[in-house]
């Protein structure tokens, strides 16, 4: 069995649950090898990175943490 089949049986032995941070992990292996034309692509490629862009643009600056906050050091 090559480890390309064996990785597929083993994704078809995951819960549901688990296949999202196995589709998150693939779509940061294809961005490290360039397989993405651009940055917005990969975004996307990631389940429900979307949704969390738009929801943080949707989010009022006034609900917002401080950028010194987060890094206190910049």
């Amino acid at each position: 069995m090559s480890n390309r089949d064996y990785a597929k049986a083993q994704i078809d032995a995951l819960p549901d649950n688990a296949i999202e941070k196995v589709l998150e992990f693939i779509s940061f292996q294809k961005y490290r090898l360039g397989l993405y034309d651009n940055d917005t692509d990969y975004l996307t490629s990631v389940p429900g990175m979307a949704d969390k862009i738009k929801a943080g643009l949707a989010t009022p600056i006034t609900d917002c943490v401080s950028l010194s906050d987060v890094w206190p050091d910049v």
